[in-house]
């Protein structure tokens, strides 16, 4: 009889086993059926509001961008999720910048032992200049003019135009455009993109800046003139407030400057603007034979800068969980809903950066999340973990929004359980177009971070969308660093385990090219229902998702916090 109770008790309970672990599979079966809310047509409506020209492109800090948190709340208040910022929807946040009143450029011409003024430039939104600084240039600069061709060096192709020692801390001259290929044949390595050009010369030969020669005339260089003048004033150079312990003002100090044809005829010792053509073609017929050169020209720069504050805010909406045990703990979903504002105009004349893509998609998809898991818990099934849907501000300024939500969090950040990034999930890249699959999506984290993670967002997948999850920059030594650029590198920092979802960078990044008449909304759909599927794994799971990879806790502990 003992014998007989004991097998008796033993099959009870793994048949309660059984009946419980069923239970949570149905449940989460019907819950996944809300998915169905998450249509290309819901995610187009919402676009349509938040990458609208009348947003100005979102900047952190203007009227674009207070538009855009506005609809956001909207939204919000009309599914009637609850607010979680410390004023209503909002989570407020101080910005220290830099309002520039003028930059103003000396330059000398060195002959004789002497220097002489040659010309007196000031950029300003009230005069013309012969120089238009297009980033950086945050303190003061002077320094000769050294020429330096292109300004790369392909040891492969036996070019070298860059000095190290010559170099640094001057002013380096160089031809805008690269000449890769050149009547059928390479001449440069095209992998090297203007992007690494310009670090090279800034950051490791620590030139004082970067002088460009165009190939604008006269005309179109007075013309980006007057539309970079009416950008001068904008505030620049964001830091947080809380965190800025500097009496210096902030910013890259090294400048990268366009010049004017006729400052570059001077440079280069030509006669006239129609010269610098012809002076460009010598320079590539001996593009292996050139060595730079040091001008006669020396140029002194300063600029008027004044600090202000800028208020920003993150949003913040807020599902509770059901389980009395669980609910207290969180699952974060985040996106930053700022982009980038108003730029020099691209070829067609646009100067608005909408950000479609970066990030309006990401945006709406937690606008349509919201919406699923709300109309779910108004019919009763709820999930055990709570959901915040956290909307950052600035990360186009240096992932600030969600650095002061880590450092100023609503619900602690021990009882933060996962955090999914969604940030560029409305295209597809170059590379996948050309080979015809473009039903991807890039995980970065999950594994490199968290194995547990990894397994839930792979069981959300083949329960949900089944989608091609790619993890070719799911590396920490990947020379992009994804994993940490972007918003869900404030709670990683902070051993929080994360997935960002991403589907790659396009022609269009940080350009009015990125509209949303390009956007892939039935990729964007499905993308958003993995999240959402992945969201309600993580929120009905038992356990509690674990940082259990040792590079990337000795990656996370050698980082300042």
């Amino acid at each position: 009889m003992k014998k007989l109770s004991i097998a008796l008790l033993l099959s009870a309970f793994l048949f309660s086993c059984q009946s419980t672990e069923q239970l949570q599979e149905n449940r989460n079966q019907d819950l996944l059926s809300y998915s169905e809310i998450i249509t290309p047509e819901l995610l187009r409506n919402h676009l349509e509001i938040v990458a609208h020209d009348s947003l100005e492109g979102r900047e952190a800090g203007t009227e674009g961008e207070r538009k855009a948190a506005r609809y956001l709340i909207n939204q919000y208040e009309r599914l009637e999720v609850s607010p979680k910022g410390t004023n209503g929807y909002l989570q407020p946040f101080i910005l220290n910048a830099e309002r520039v009143d003028s930059l103003v450029y000396y330059t000398y011409y060195l002959g004789n032992n002497e220097m002489e003024l040659t010309n007196h430039s000031v950029e300003s939104t009230m005069g013309t200049s012969e120089y238009i600084r297009l980033f950086g240039g945050a303190e003061p600069l002077q320094g000769d003019v050294i020429f330096g061709g292109f300004g790369v060096n392909d040891p492969s192709r036996d070019i070298q135009h860059l000095d190290d020692v010559a170099m640094k801390d001057k002013w380096v001259l160089i031809f805008d455009d690269i000449p890769y290929v050149v009547e059928g044949d390479t001449l440069i390595n095209p992998n090297i993109s203007n992007n690494q050009r310009i670090s090279n010369l800034l950051s490791r030969i620590q030139a004082k800046g970067v002088l460009v020669i165009s190939d604008m005339d006269s005309d179109e260089f007075e013309a980006l003139i007057s539309a970079n003048s009416e950008m001068l004033g904008q505030p620049e150079n964001m830091r947080l407030q809380y965190l800025d312990d500097s009496d210096r003002p902030g910013g890259f100090p090294r400048a990268y400057t366009l010049i004017s044809p006729e400052m570059a005829a001077n440079f280069l010792n030509l006669s006239s603007v129609d010269e610098i053509q012809e002076y460009r073609d010598i320079l590539v017929s001996n593009i292996t034979t050139f060595e730079p050169y040091t001008t006669n020209y020396f140029i002194d720069y300063t600029p008027y800068s004044g600090t202000v504050e800028i208020e920003s805010n993150n949003v913040l909406a807020f599902i509770e969980g059901e389980n009395p045990e669980l609910k207290d703990e969180v699952v974060v979903l985040v996106a930053h809903y700022d982009h980038i504002g108003i730029s020099q105009p691209d070829e067609t004349g646009n100067q608005i950066n909408n950000g479609a893509d970066d990030n309006g998609s990401g945006t709406v998809a937690l606008l349509a999340i919201a919406e699923a898991l709300q109309s779910a818990a108004d019919n009763g099934r709820k999930l055990d973990r709570s959901v915040l849907f956290l909307h950052v501000s600035a990360e186009e300024k240096g992932l600030l929004g969600s650095r002061y939500y880590s450092d100023h969090p609503v619900i602690p950040i021990d009882q933060t359980v996962t955090a999914f990034n969604a940030d560029m999930i409305g295209r597809s890249d170059p590379e996948n177009i050309e080979k015809g699959d473009t039903d991807y999506v890039y995980l970065i984290g999950g594994e490199i971070i968290s194995s547990e993670l990894d397994s839930l967002v792979q069981v959300a997948n083949t329960e949900s969308v089944n989608m091609m999850l790619d993890r070719k920059y799911n590396d920490l030594t990947d020379a992009n660093q994804f994993y940490r650029r972007s918003d869900h590198w404030n709670f990683g920092r902070l051993d929080v385990p994360f997935v960002f979802f991403f589907t790659g960078v396009h022609e269009d990044y940080h350009a009015p090219g990125d509209e949303i008449h390009k956007i892939d909304f039935d990729k964007l759909s499905r993308i958003s229902r993995l999240i959402y599927t992945s969201t309600i794994q993580v929120a009905n799971y038992d356990g509690r998702p674990q940082v259990d990879n040792e590079e990337f806790i000795r990656i996370t502990q050698d980082q300042p916090r």
